[in-house]
């Protein structure tokens, strides 16, 4: 009886070992995948790798505006206005 005690510990903490070895290896990856990604800038320290570079939400008719528009844009401040657009 004891001996399938002592086997059935044995083989709880090799499966715990195996678990806690393949976390650590997750944990390890994960974090020089994220090194590799930021290259140290301390402006991507906040990027996770999970999600890339570029990612945001966003209803239909502001992805059809950015995704289908074709014309280019003026090369001009946001605030400024002309007051007969700003009239419209």
């Amino acid at each position: 009886m004891q001996s399938l005690i002592f086997l059935a510990l044995a083989l709880v903490n090799i499966a715990l070992l195996v678990h806690l070895t393949e976390k650590v290896l997750g944990y390890r990856k994960r974090w020089r995948d994220n090194r590799l990604l930021v290259n140290n800038h301390p402006e991507m320290k906040l990027v996770d790798p999970g999600q890339g570079l570029m990612s945001f939400e966003s209803d239909d008719v502001t992805r059809a505006f950015v995704l289908d528009n074709n014309e280019p844009g003026a090369s001009e401040p946001f605030l400024i206005r002309d007051d007969e657009e700003f009239d419209e």
